[in-house]
């Protein structure tokens, strides 16, 4: 008699499309000396994808992994799908919050891992991703940040691109607006990391990563991971697509936070160019800032003479 074999609950997903079972060699893995790791889902209104992050968890089948939900408030279903894992996680942090930043922090201040790291509620690991990030770190107990592979793909799951690991030094850094960046969700780091540089700054909603990394570069070098671990969702209702044009305001702030004064010169030129050098423009720019930061604003352009 034929027995009939239920797919898996995540091969509906890229990258986990040819599982029918998860993998039996995990269970059994020293789980005694798993390290233990720490995730924060930043969430408002994705309960269209926020199962898929979800089930990409839960069926990494590894035993010392804490979930932290921030979901600032969701108005759609996404609290009926938090209710159907309650059991899995370790806190949902309820809102309303200042922003994504705001909520990730909030998460990792309930966080007891030694590992963290977030996944936005649109994205989604790859099978074992946790066993591979674990082995890496036990193999290097001075190691505090590790960077892997992921794959950018559209809302219904086919391939766009391929991000490849970077060195997370400043030479990278510096090279992040020419197109030159890592996926944030295959990026881990120790708790005494993350203590060390105080989060994420909560000024920022879209390149809130892009700082995190340009601290951490000042403090470690970074493990790279040359496997795929990730997926990042790329669509029109993204954050990141909607917001674009945010996007170089922000990486202005963050030059002029981390004292990248060349590039912050250059960024601010290609802006007023860009922007038509409007005074109300630079003002704008200017109060964006902290004010810690307006006297080094002088590297700025002025609108009588853009791109100079």
């Amino acid at each position: 008699m034929n027995q009939t074999i239920s797919p898996h609950p995540c091969a509906h997903l890229y990258g986990w499309d040819k599982m029918e079972h998860a993998d039996p060699a995990t269970s059994g893995r020293l789980a005694e000396s798993a390290p233990r790791f720490s995730v924060v889902i930043p969430t408002l209104n994705q309960a269209e994808t926020i199962e898929d992050t979800l089930l990409s968890l839960i069926y990494q089948n590894y035993p010392n992994l804490e979930i932290i939900v921030a979901d600032g408030g969701s108005s759609d279903g996404t609290a009926a799908i938090l209710n159907r894992y309650r059991e899995e996680f370790s806190a949902v942090l309820p809102g309303p919050d200042t922003g994504q930043s705001n909520a990730i922090n909030k998460g990792f201040a309930r966080a007891s891992g030694d590992i963290f790291f977030w996944l936005n509620s649109d994205d989604y690991l790859l099978p074992d991703t946790l066993w591979r990030v674990a082995a890496c770190f036990r193999a290097d107990a001075d190691l505090e940040f590790a960077v892997g592979a992921g794959d950018v793909i559209s809302l219904d799951h086919h391939f766009l691109r391929h991000i490849p690991p970077l060195p997370m030094d400043e030479a990278t850094m510096l090279n992040w607006k020419n197109d030159q960046w890592v996926m944030q969700q295959c990026c881990f780091w120790r708790n005494t990391l993350w203590q060390g540089v105080g989060g994420v700054d909560e000024q920022l909603h879209l390149l809130m990563d892009y700082d995190l990394w340009f601290r951490f570069s000042r403090r470690t070098k970074a493990a790279m991971i040359n496997e795929k671990l990730a997926v990042m969702r790329y669509y029109p209702d993204a954050k990141t697509v909607k917001q674009r044009s945010k996007t170089s305001e922000e990486l202005a702030y963050v030059y002029a936070k981390n004292g990248a004064f060349a590039s912050l010169r250059e960024q601010v030129a290609d802006l007023v160019v860009q922007r038509g050098a409007s005074e109300s423009y630079l003002n704008r720019i200017h109060s964006c800032l902290p004010v810690r930061l307006l006297k080094r604003l002088s590297l700025f352009p002025t609108p009588a003479n853009p791109g100079t």
